[in-house]
């Protein structure tokens, strides 16, 4: 069965070649270096919103700046996933956070750390909420097409010599249907011959030297 997530079909979006050869072919893209500090800042996270889910409150950085309250129990620790036995293929997905809204209504919520403020949301981040949005729909989990990224912004370390941070709250609009429509379109890629060259892709560059097919 193929199996697909918000970061493989970003992938698609981007470049349908490059999505082929790394899904049917296990031809990787070479992989920059990833600064480590990003996931043990989403470990410590995770874990101080667990100190606040029972007690059916929010953290205090975020009070006031979404709706509802931290999901009870996470669904299987935030993992969801959507199966289309007609195509033999599933889209998966892991969540950060889960808001329960209230009247049987959730959103995704997602933690990004950057250097600096954004400007907009970025295009895969929207993306990816459009996915998670979906698999809390197809699990039985309601939503109003909304989803929340919070940004984590280094600032300066105080006498304390702790890091402080700016932390924004992002509301972002979600569109399941689109997300469901890039996933059949791109199990629909793979079971098709390889994708023409993508002649703004390097990397599709890269392959035709070396004659990958």
């Amino acid at each position: 069965m193929i199996e697909l997530s918000a970061s493989s079909l970003n992938l698609y979006l981007e470049c349908p070649r490059c999505f082929w050869l790394y899904v049917n072919k296990k031809i990787k893209r070479p992989e920059k270096p990833v600064a480590t500090i990003t996931t043990g800042l989403d470990r410590v996270i995770k874990e101080y919103f667990n100190l606040f889910r029972q007690k059916g409150i929010l953290p205090t950085f975020i009070e006031g700046k979404v709706p509802g309250k931290l999901i009870t129990n996470l669904p299987r620790r935030g993992w969801l996933e959507f199966i289309d036995k007609d195509i033999d293929a599933k889209l998966v997905g892991y969540l950060d956070e889960c808001l329960d809204l209230g009247n049987n209504f959730y959103a995704p919520l997602d933690h990004k750390s950057r250097g600096t403020k954004p400007d907009q949301t970025h295009p895969a981040h929207q993306f990816q909420m459009d996915v998670y949005t979906f698999l809390l729909e197809q699990n039985n989990f309601p939503t109003k097409n909304l989803a929340y990224l919070i940004y984590y912004i280094p600032t300066k370390i105080n006498t304390g010599k702790n890091i402080e941070f700016e932390i924004i709250v992002s509301e972002v609009k979600t569109n399941p249907k689109y997300a469901k429509q890039v996933f059949m379109q791109a199990v629909s890629v793979l079971k098709n011959p390889i994708p023409t060259l993508n002649k703004s892709c390097p990397f599709c560059e890269w392959i035709k030297t070396h004659q990958i097919r």
